[in-house]
Formats: C-alpha cells, sequence, structure tokens
C-alpha cells in the first residue's frame, strides 16, 4: 500500500512539475498632469442693482442716505480683490462714487468685500467657487438747489458701474 501511495504522489508530483505555472503580474509607469488656471470673477447679479436716493427736498436741512445695492461676484477660490472703482460716466460723475443727477450731488460709497468661501474640488465632486459681495450706497448733502424747471421732477434713474479689480 505504501508503494502505491509513494508511486501515486511521485506521479502528482511530477505532472504538477509540467503544467505551466500561472502567476499575475503588473507593472507601472508614472505620468503628469499638468494644468494652467486663468482666475476670474464673474458677476451674478439679475437684473440691475439699485441704489435709491428716494425723495429730495430742495434745500432740506439733513443728509439724504440712499438703500443699499448688493453686486455679488464668483469668483476662484483665493482670488482675493485688489480695489474698487466707479465708472466716470455719465457726465460730472468721478472714479471715486461722486456724481450728479437732477442737479443734486450724491457720494458712493462701497463697503468691504464679504466673501463666502466656496469648496474644494475632490474625487467626488468639482466645487464652487468663493462668492464676493459688495454693498454699494450712497449719500446726498444737505441744503442742495437740484435742477428742476416743474414743481416735481423724477423719477430719474442714472447708470452707474462698480470695477472691481482683481
Amino acid at each position: 500500500m505504501r508503494k502505491l501511495a509513494l508511486k501515486t504522489l511521485v506521479a502528482a508530483l511530477t505532472f504538477a512539475s509540467a503544467a505551466p505555472v500561472l502567476q499575475a503580474a503588473t507593472t507601472s509607469n508614472n505620468f503628469n498632469v499638468t494644468v494652467t488656471l486663468t482666475s476670474q470673477c464673474q458677476q451674478t447679479n439679475t437684473g440691475t442693482q439699485t441704489v435709491a436716493f428716494g425723495t429730495y427736498v430742495a434745500f432740506q436741512a439733513a443728509i439724504q442716505s440712499s438703500s443699499t445695492a448688493s453686486l455679488t461676484y464668483r469668483c476662484t477660490r483665493g482670488f482675493a480683490p485688489v480695489s474698487t472703482a466707479y465708472d466716470a460716466l455719465p457726465a460730472e460723475s468721478t472714479t471715486a462714487g461722486i456724481g450728479v443727477i437732477q442737479g443734486l450731488r450724491y457720494t458712493l460709497a462701497t463697503g468691504t468685500a464679504v466673501t463666502a468661501p466656496g469648496t474644494p474640488a475632490t474625487s467626488a465632486g468639482i466645487g464652487s467657487g468663493d462668492v464676493v459681495t459688495y454693498a454699494v450706497s450712497g449719500t446726498m448733502a444737505a441744503d442742495q438747489a437740484g435742477a428742476c424747471t416743474t414743481a416735481s421732477c423724477g423719477p430719474t434713474t442714472q447708470l452707474r458701474t462698480l470695477i472691481v479689480t482683481f
């Protein structure tokens, strides 16, 4: 019996050594992933925002304050604003935010940028940009005459532009 078991074992080993050996093999190769990103900000307001002074009475004793417009931008994450200015149009307007409407001089003011951070991209999602918001408001000095040939003029609308440098 031992002889038979030994012959069977020898036959099995001989057969096993003659069979091809199957092995899994791997190899790797490195490569670079590159990109050049051009950062930007895009305005996101729908419609034109309004800085409204309401009704100004000629020679009034108090300064007239306006409502506030919120101007928003969607920006590349971490791309911070550097400065703001206003357009110099229409006539009698300056980049510092001074203007004249219906013969009344006004001064615009821009609040400090408020940034809501976006989310980073991950392997599971694309992420989002920062949202940068500027509050724009204005004042009109007291004791102004204005310019109107009837008992009441207006409302008059003047288009101004906030220029944000990033």
